[in-house]
């Protein structure tokens, strides 16, 4: 699996071992996909943005959602909100590792 030039999001693309079951997983056609871009929140530092410098830490925001971007091979994208703690994030975070 390789990481984007993104900071905090993973690429999964056919090469990939778990690439079909993530495609079922979201219910996308693994065979109209190129590729996804996932967020991986645990690679993210918060704390670099300037409004959660000013927080308490008991006060400082998480995310609730992880925003998966859809490749499709006809050129297209997509964009879907997976709620963290979900069933189905549960299973991505399995996936990824």
């Amino acid at each position: 699996m390789e990481s984007s030039g993104r900071s905090g999001s993973r690429v999964v693309s056919h090469e990939d071992a778990m690439f079909r079951d993530i495609c079922e997983l979201l219910e996308l056609d693994p065979e109209s996909v190129e590729y996804l871009v996932i967020e991986d929140f645990e690679d993210v530092d918060y704390m670099m943005f300037e409004e959660f410098d000013e927080l308490e830490p008991e006060e400082a925001w998480k995310p609730e959602q992880r925003i998966i971007e859809i490749y499709y091979t006809d050129g297209s994208r997509e964009e879907i909100e997976i709620e963290l703690d979900s069933e189905i994030d549960e299973m991505l975070k399995r996936f990824l590792g």
